[in-house]
């Protein structure tokens, strides 16, 4: 009866000495560092390529809407470009915008001049 116990610290010891580097491996990749390092990267991968997406469909959607504002100037209809518009605004948008900020930043500058 008292081999059972022996045996069974002795398979303790061995299955603890197989885990020991598997143990020291884990604490390395749950270190707050290593963690933090490894979710801001693929923070930042994922949101460059959310940028780099979002980018491409808006260039994308500008080059159909200026191919369709010159087919409506050539046709003298002016359909398919508000189509195009209406199916995406986003280009259009941030014309706008731009645009807006040119326009706000000339006349604030014009007016410090005087």
């Amino acid at each position: 009866m008292s081999e059972i116990p022996e045996r069974i610290e002795r398979e303790m010891f061995e299955i603890r000495g197989r885990m020991a580097p598997d143990v020291r491996d884990l604490k390395q990749h749950t270190k707050p560092q290593v963690v933090g390092k490894q979710v801001s990267t693929k923070l930042k991968e994922r949101v460059k390529g959310a940028l780099t997406g979002l980018g491409r469909s808006i260039a994308n959607s500008a080059r159909r809407q200026v191919k369709m504002a010159q087919e409506a100037g050539r046709k003298r209809n002016p359909a398919p470009f508000t189509d195009a518009v209406k199916s995406d605004p986003r280009p259009l948008v941030l014309l706008v915008f731009a645009l807006t900020a040119v326009l706000m930043t000339a006349r604030k500058i014009s007016s410090g001049r005087n």
